[in-house]
């Protein structure tokens, strides 16, 4: 896979969240996830200018999108699966970049999400054929009405990595101040 700056990558989506908190409108909605995940793929599309945003996406070129992985007692489980958001180049599967899994503040059912974002950004998955090897992925819980985002776990190499979640947040938290006193 080609490398691509992780710093980068999360810069360019920190500006897409920052959009997104300052959206009155639909902070005033106060929508539901789909909703939410939906309008911040599309305010995502500019900083990302060379990728496709795929908000829910289902699909791996003919097959529905799965992963695999290994339970305690060593049996292959697979489990189709729904993305909140991905930045790639379709029918390139060793073009994946982004992947985001995001709630609202009131949802703390992480489980599945933190499986679909360990498993999607590992470099070597336990099988092939449902290997994603996303350069980063991101954990992102959002109060909407507060215009607030209340976690944001950076995933590399399917663990959290501390140093770009810390580098996230304080990017994201100088956008907003910046946007604030402009």
């Amino acid at each position: 896979m080609k490398e691509h700056d992780p710093r980068a990558i999360l810069a360019a989506f920190a500006e897409a969240v920052a959009d997104l908190l300052q959206d009155t409108d639909l902070a005033r909605a106060k929508p539901e996830e789909i909703s939410i995940t939906t309008d911040l793929a599309m305010k995502m599309g500019p900083y990302f200018p060379e990728w496709r945003v795929s908000p829910e996406w289902t699909r791996r070129e003919d097959e529905e999108k799965r992963l695999a992985w290994d339970d305690e007692e060593g049996k292959r489980r697979l489990k189709k699966i729904r993305p909140d958001i991905i930045v790639h180049h379709m029918h390139r599967q060793d073009e994946n970049l982004l992947v985001v899994e995001a709630k609202r503040v009131q949802n703390t059912d992480f489980e599945d999400d933190i499986r679909k974002l360990t498993l999607m950004t590992l470099e070597a998955s336990v099988d092939p054929s449902y290997h994603y090897g996303y350069a980063v992925g991101l954990h992102l819980v959002i109060d909407l009405p507060a215009r607030a985002v209340t976690r944001a776990d950076v995933y590399r190499d399917g663990a959290i990595d501390g140093a770009l979640t810390s580098e996230f947040r304080r990017h994201l938290d100088t956008i907003i101040q910046n946007r604030a006193a402009a």
